[in-house]
């Protein structure tokens, strides 16, 4: 499967997501955005192959962190 077109879309809807000065990203917020499976969503994130605006500090499903800025 080739996740590319998929890493730009979540990387498009982080975007958007960063301009409303959000630092917690609930994954629900990227699934209203993309429409991509959670668990593709999550498998991407934790490959960590793409680039999250600087705003963002921390990505969770419900309690569980799924990506956190290093240093934050």
């Amino acid at each position: 499967m080739d996740k590319e077109k998929y890493v730009k879309g979540i990387e498009k809807a982080l975007q958007k997501i960063a301009v409303r000065e959000l630092k917690t990203v609930d994954i629900s917020e990227i699934w209203i955005e993309t429409a991509l499976p959670k668990d593709l969503i999550i498998e991407i994130l934790k490959e960590g192959k793409l680039n999250i605006p600087s705003g963002i500090e921390t990505i969770k499903d419900g309690r569980d962190i799924i990506w956190k800025r290093s240093g934050s």
